[in-house]
């Protein structure tokens, strides 16, 4: 029983560490900006692409991506791993 519980946890403990915002609209970064919410000490990360037709399109993302991504760079290719 206790392994059990145990590979559950660890199960559910890996899906929440997976999640993260959904992928944003494709196309090239216009701009980066990171928000610092003090109340609960975290950190909100955005990026702005523009698309083919040039609509801009604010979304969140991860740490990650947000690091992967640069101005002038294709997103989501500059996500791949």
């Amino acid at each position: 029983m206790r392994r059990l519980l145990v590979a559950v946890m660890a199960a559910a403990a890996l899906a929440l560490a997976a999640c993260g915002p959904p992928q944003g609209p494709a196309g090239t970064v216009v701009d980066k900006d990171r928000t610092y919410w003090s109340a609960t000490k975290q950190w909100t990360y955005k990026l702005t692409t523009r698309d083919k037709a040039g609509r801009e399109h604010e979304f969140r993302v991860s740490l990650s991506d947000y690091d992967d991504c640069y101005r002038n760079s294709s997103y989501p290719r500059c996500t791949e791993r």
